[in-house]
């Protein structure tokens, strides 16, 4: 086996097959890495989240007995949801830390 380990290395190549998976060092970029994509979907986003936020505001679908008083908050739920988000994102840093594998784990051992 050669002493590369590097994730681009597979059996494939070792026997001269031709690798199924796609090589990305070619330099063309996909669909989601086009600057108009990213620029046009992230204002898409923060439009529908400036609309979900205003929506607390209309007094129709306030809730007439809230169960908890945090819920009297016109834009409660946004927030609420924003944070959970946030956390769920910082706590899955942390936890990647844990559960990933070293470089080369899963190559092939001969």
């Amino acid at each position: 086996m050669s002493e590369n380990n590097s994730p681009s290395h597979d059996h494939n190549h070792h026997t001269g097959q031709q690798s199924s998976h796609s090589d990305h060092s070619h330099g063309s970029k996909g669909w989601a890495e086009n600057p108009v994509f990213i620029k046009g979907f992230l204002g898409l986003l923060g439009v529908a989240c400036v609309l979900a936020a205003l929506a607390g505001f209309v007094p129709a679908w306030h809730n007439p007995h809230p169960h908890f008083s945090a819920e009297k908050i016109p834009v409660f739920f946004a927030l609420w949801g924003f944070g959970a988000f946030m956390f769920i994102v910082l706590v899955g840093q942390h936890l990647r830390k844990f559960v990933s594998r070293k470089k080369g784990y899963y190559d092939e051992h001969e």
